[in-house]
């Protein structure tokens, strides 16, 4: 019994050691974590992306020099100019008028040594710093639907003026650009003006001016297959669980896939899709320059600007954003089926999404054929005297392609003609009416 408190001295001396030790091992313990990795999710494009640049085109240059307008459509040349633009660091935004009248602003496409860039509709210039870069810390919140670029002082201070006007607005603002090379801008932008097409300027009282081709123009008319691009690659980006995704067919040129939220409805014989999630509605007001990214962003993420197209029309109440197909510089048009791809945005995300899935890239050569379109004195001269179509209501002229749909074959005819833009909505000249008749619209 004497040894018992030395035994229960050493036990509890044990104990604290252990006790002590096992704290140690805990305190010093590092596990082997093994790596998880993540599942790799497989992308879906429909084609490649696109750089802002690429969406945000004009669709005419105009010169003005020596007291001659000249102006192009050419993809090549509008490239030139934006490879300018990309090197340029703009100057301070400075807002000149806000109340121009249209004399005012066809006065400023008169002056001579002027570049003007036409654009479809009000570009954001938060959005268009994208391409020129602003070394203000914040660019100002203002929209333009031409920019001039005025080097008539270039060679003798490096110096170019940027005029920013808005046709619909009424408003102009100024900046200025310090350049290093003055006669390399002179080399690559100025000189070659006069190889392009002489225009003439077609005054309208009290209204903007309108700009046409003065000579008769020799177009090419494509013939192309009619490539289709699945609208399963297409559900499987729009839809978010591709396992409850119903497919039904009403009839027989119309498909549904419906998960029961969303729908996405193709109609397979003029190629058109338009996917509808009525959840996400919203009349939330956004700003132009956010609609205008997110729609882009939206349609690149998944290589949905499968051919030319271009921004060309927003409804920033509606939420609507448009691009328009083109082709060789030249926009395409169909009465038949869709050439733009339209989306609305809702809240946080696509409300509806509406769009072609036919691809314009697989042309028949051999159908290649050259014609020749009318000068724009016999159009004009033409719609002075029309009776249905008011002079002073079109907002615009212009060389496009008709496309045309011949099913039996499988091809799309694309046929070169005048057309007139009013309101958004185009209207086709037809060639065989310009000797004066006044039916020749449709």
């Amino acid at each position: 019994m004497k040894y018992i408190e030395q035994i229960k001295s050493y036990l509890l001396a044990f104990l604290v050691l252990l006790s002590i030790v096992l704290t140690l091992m805990i305190w010093n313990y590092k596990p082997e974590y093994t790596v998880i990795e993540e599942a790799q999710v497989d992308e879906i494009m429909i084609g490649d992306t696109k750089q802002l640049q690429d969406i945000l085109k004009p669709y005419r240059l105009l010169y003005r020099q020596e007291d001659q307008f000249y102006g192009t459509v050419s993809n090549d040349v509008i490239q030139s100019v934006y490879d300018k633009l990309s090197t340029w660091d703009a100057h301070e935004v400075d807002l000149i008028n806000s109340n121009l009248s249209d004399e005012q602003m066809n006065k400023m496409l008169r002056e001579n040594n002027r570049l003007t860039l036409f654009f479809n509709e009000e570009v954001p210039l938060q959005v268009f710093s994208g391409i020129l870069p602003f070394n203000e810390r914040e660019v100002p919140d203002a929209n333009f639907t031409r920019l001039i670029i005025d080097w008539s002082e270039v060679l003798s201070n490096n110096q170019l003026q940027l005029l920013f006007l808005n046709t619909k607005k009424r408003i102009l603002l100024r900046s200025t650009i310090d350049i290093s090379n003055s006669m390399q801008f002179m080399e690559e932008i100025v000189d070659p003006i006069k190889e392009y097409q002489a225009y003439f300027e077609v005054e309208r009282e009290s209204l903007l001016s309108l700009y046409v081709a003065q000579e008769a123009m020799e177009s090419i008319q494509y013939t192309y297959f009619m490539d289709k691009t699945s609208p399963d690659l297409y559900k499987n980006i729009l839809f978010g669980d591709l396992g409850i995704v119903k497919r039904s067919t009403d009839n027989t040129r119309e498909e549904k896939y419906n998960d029961g939220t969303s729908v996405m409805t193709v109609d397979t014989q003029n190629h058109i899709l338009n996917y509808v999630y009525p959840q996400a509605e919203s009349i939330a007001p956004i700003p132009s320059a956010t609609l205008l990214s997110d729609s882009f962003n939206f349609i690149n993420d998944h290589g949905g600007f499968t051919a030319d197209y271009r921004f060309s029309s927003m409804n920033v109440g509606k939420h609507v954003t448009e691009y328009q197909l083109f082709i060789q510089g030249y926009p395409i048009y169909s009465s038949i089926t869709t050439s733009r791809i339209i989306t609305t945005w809702g809240e946080n995300r696509i409300y509806r999404y509406r769009r072609p899935y036919y691809s314009i890239d697989n042309e028949i050569r051999s159908f290649r054929t050259t014609k020749q379109l009318p000068s724009g004195d016999e159009v004009i001269e033409y719609l002075k005297n029309m009776k249905d179509q008011p002079f002073d209501e079109i907002d615009e002229i212009i060389v496009g392609y008709s496309l045309v749909q011949d099913i039996k074959k499988g091809i799309f005819l694309l046929e070169p003609s005048w057309f007139i833009i009013s309101n958004n909505v185009w209207t086709r000249i037809l060639p065989e009416q310009l000797g004066g008749a006044n039916d020749g619209l449709e």
